[in-house]
């Protein structure tokens, strides 16, 4: 027998009763979808905190907070910072130094958090700007997306214009060890970039890069520098571990974005084990749909059996058929349902938003998804599916083989 005549048989028979057949379909359907729904939600979840984890910092991002030294812990060195830079897949070294200060533009005035750096550097690492363009010399600087919105007259008008190609006057401010104010001088540089917008909606970027190459004119007794905040940057994502794992061996603090990336992936790993593993019951409890549909097939077919058997058919041809059938149920089932869960995963994602507004006066995120449903997803969940499916009718397609083709024949069965 053809598969076009197996498929033409399985079709003829499959419409003899529509309404079992649309039921057993609707079962599958429904556990499919559950099965896709709920462990959406551990991947929406998964999406919404990795990419917010993400916002604002780099997968290549290294940040080294010391050294350790037997059981003393020692700051980062210039030339440990050399050292870095030399390190194999790495792309930059920023070092940026914290300083207090005042800027002035045309009488506005605002508290300012200013950060020494090396811009050569700070231009590799990957700073992005809005507007301009890196410094090229030690008179000029670039400040943050919302530097211009703070700078306040008699602290109450806002400056109203860009800070873009304008002169500021800076008031470098200083601590000494017993924590006293130290003026560091006073600087006139010009704006020649504008920091881009940051991710997080909530962070206000105001402060302000100036060159390292000012760094012996601001601190000139180096015992009041203070610590930089050091950052190391691989040249390619997938060399962020290999890096760590040389820093740590060289007994060096660290932090990496990429850790804390693999560690929430792990939990929601679990997550979504145990969410399909729920899952996967409903789609258990539609195959007992298909047991039964598939056992009443093959009592209602007994005497069509009978006959394939007498004329010579095959025992494995046999199966096959049942097998088939119970496979295209549990591809209409499948198609359907995966149909349905990316439509309510679409329409959760819309109107829970506004539901849980309304009813905390708190909303969400824009950017909060409560349900995604990846391709690999889609995939794990037809297959489960599909498999259940088939499982579910190996029994009845075997009991099939076993008919006595004379009492199928008399329809004694």
């Amino acid at each position: 027998m053809k598969t076009s005549d197996k498929i033409r048989f399985v079709r003829q028979n499959m419409y003899k009763n529509k309404s079992r057949l649309f039921m057993t379909i609707l079962a599958t359907a429904m556990g499919c979808s559950f099965l896709m729904m709920i462990a959406s939600v551990a991947f929406g979840l998964q999406k919404s905190y990795v990419d917010d984890t993400l916002k604002d910092q780099s997968l290549t991002q290294i940040q080294i907070h010391g050294k350790s030294e037997g059981s003393d812990f020692a700051p980062v060195t210039p030339s440990d910072i050399e050292a870095f830079k030399k390190l194999e897949h790495v792309s930059a070294v920023t070092a940026q130094i914290p300083i207090s200060g005042k800027s002035s533009l045309e009488g506005y005035l605002e508290d300012t958090q200013v950060l020494m750096t090396d811009f050569e550097q700070e231009a590799k690492s990957g700073l992005k700007l809005s507007q301009g363009r890196m410094p090229a010399s030690a008179g000029e600087t670039i400040v943050g997306y919302n530097f211009a919105e703070h700078l306040m007259k008699d602290g109450k008008t806002a400056y109203s214009g860009s800070p873009l190609g304008r002169t500021i006057s800076l008031n470098a401010i200083g601590y000494d060890p017993s924590g006293k104010e130290l003026q560091l001088g006073t600087y006139t540089l010009t704006v020649v970039g504008i920091l881009e917008k940051p991710a997080k909606e909530w962070l206000q970027s105001t402060e302000v890069y100036v060159s390292d190459s000012l760094e012996n004119k601001l601190f000139p007794d180096k015992s009041k520098e203070p610590q930089p905040a050091v950052n190391v940057y691989a040249d390619s994502a997938d060399h962020t571990a290999e890096l760590s794992k040389k820093l740590r061996a060289g007994h060096y603090s660290i932090y990496s974005v990429a850790d804390s990336i693999r560690q929430m992936n792990t939990i929601f790993l679990v997550l979504k084990i145990g969410l399909v593993f729920v899952g996967t019951i409903a789609v258990l409890i539609a195959s007992i749909g298909i047991y039964n549909t598939m056992t009443m097939a093959v009592t209602e077919r007994s005497q069509d059996i009978g006959i394939m058997k007498a004329v010579g058919t095959h025992p494995r041809t046999i199966r096959s058929i049942f097998l088939l059938e119970s496979f295209g149920i549990g591809v209409f089932g499948s198609v359907i349902g995966a149909a349905v869960a990316y439509a309510l995963s679409t329409a959760a994602n819309s109107i829970l938003p506004s539901v849980i507004a309304a009813a905390t006066e708190d909303r969400p995120p824009d950017d909060f998804v409560f349900s995604y449903i990846p391709l690999s997803l889609t995939l794990v969940s037809v297959g489960i599916s599909l498999g259940v499916a088939v499982l579910s009718g190996m029994r009845p397609a075997a009991r099939a083989t076993r008919i006595d083709v004379l009492r199928a024949l008399r329809r004694d069965l």
